[in-house]
């Protein structure tokens, strides 16, 4: 790309933006591991569903959890949010799970959880600016456009890559039913991942004829 000398400031701050927009629009998430319990699919569809997300942040449980509400209420699948329950918040015992099961009036319990969070950083080395040179004279632009090169400088940026699980289990037999993971490169923790993240273990449920 050819500039002119006072442009290569607003240049670098252009490159800067690109890049920005390049790497927040590589935002995703996708499986990574999946199983289910063949016996369950077809005729077994899932109705009756409490969903825990099991999180301290009140704000991604409700989001997480409404998400599901939402998603599952397409396929005709009642669904109960664990933060809607009169006690809702679940002590890690069997008896406290069992309390949230019959307050949901629950069927199926879906449970998610993070799994891990890995930050890795990688460095993008200088790029070259070829610089307009002057275009008065031939013998001033040809020795200029042969030589004039700048480099934009090299710089250092972090991919975290956050890990999600979710198991759906029959409440009655206490079996597990399906199991998923994700991965989510550069999440923000907003309603969009989260629907997202959801839109992805939703749509596993239906390849599996689970819903």
């Amino acid at each position: 790309m050819i500039i002119g000398r006072s442009q290569p400031r607003l240049y670098l701050l252009f490159l800067y933006l690109a890049v920005a927009i390049l790497l927040s629009s590589c935002a995703s998430t996708s499986l990574t591991n999946a199983w289910h319990d063949q016996s369950y699919s077809g005729a077994n569809s899932l109705d009756d569903v409490l969903v825990i997300a099991v999180t301290e942040e009140e704000t991604s449980r409700r989001l997480y959890e409404d998400g599901f509400v939402a998603k599952l209420a397409e396929s005709g699948v009642r669904v109960i949010p664990s933060y809607s329950l009169q006690v809702s918040d679940i002590e890690p015992t069997k008896q406290a799970v069992q309390t949230a099961v019959a307050m949901a009036k629950a069927r199926f319990v879906l449970i998610t959880r993070h799994l891990t969070t890995d930050k890795k950083q990688h460095y993008s080395p200088p790029q070259p600016l070829y610089v307009d040179p002057y275009y008065s004279s031939v013998y001033r632009y040809y020795p200029m456009a042969y030589r004039e090169v700048r480099y934009s400088p090299g710089y250092t940026y972090t991919v975290t890559t956050v890990s999600i699980e979710s198991n759906l289990y029959d409440a009655q037999t206490e079996k597990l039913i399906w199991s998923a993971q994700s991965k989510s490169v550069d999440p923000k923790m907003s309603k969009s991942y989260f629907d997202g993240l959801v839109n992805v273990f939703a749509k596993d449920l239906q390849d599996k004829k689970l819903l």
